[in-house]
């Protein structure tokens, strides 16, 4: 194997590291918010239809956890390339015109994914110092979700199309 092709290599470790890293890490938050959202929507029931009382604000924040994991569990998927994909005529295709389908497919995702990071920032700061009645949180922190869901893409999608085009570049050397 020749030096380039070996740093290459090296390269794309790097990268596929750093990614399956940032995937764990968030996965681990996933875990962590979905077990605190199960406990409190239990707690929740058991308070209201055994005790008839409540938490208040219980059901608010179980709202603003689940919001929180629908925008970083989108990023874990574009991460493992579990996206929404609807793939009837595409595996009817030659691998190497699948493969490039799918760096045109992370390429559209992470430029819409950029749009919606933009866009998602200036509705934060339109509407983001405004506070929820109930906790008295700011909306912005439960808007946040979107910003960092649409970053969190937008990397996974640079380093699913790196590493696809590096993984290409070395086996034609």
């Amino acid at each position: 194997m020749s030096q380039s092709a070996n740093s290459s290599s090296t390269g794309q470790n790097m990268l596929l590291r750093l990614e399956a890293w940032v995937t764990r890490q968030v996965e681990h938050l996933l875990t962590a918010t979905f077990m605190l959202i199960f406990a409190l929507v239990v707690l929740l029931v058991v308070l209201r239809y055994v005790f008839n009382t409540t938490i208040v604000g219980g059901n608010e924040a179980t709202v603003m956890m689940f919001i929180f994991t629908t925008a970083l569990g989108a990023a874990v998927d574009v991460a493992r390339g579990k996206h929404i994909i609807v793939d009837t005529f595409l595996s009817l295709l030659p691998a190497e015109v699948r493969r490039w389908l799918d760096v045109v497919n992370l390429a559209i995702i992470g430029m819409l994914n950029v749009f919606l990071l933009k866009y998602s920032i200036d509705w934060i700061a339109a509407v983001g110092g405004s506070e929820n009645p109930v906790l008295h949180i700011p909306e912005g922190v439960v808007q946040i979700a979107m910003p960092i869901g649409c970053g969190l893409t937008i990397l996974f999608c640079i380093t699913r199309i790196v590493s696809s085009l590096m993984c290409r570049s070395a086996i034609a050397k």
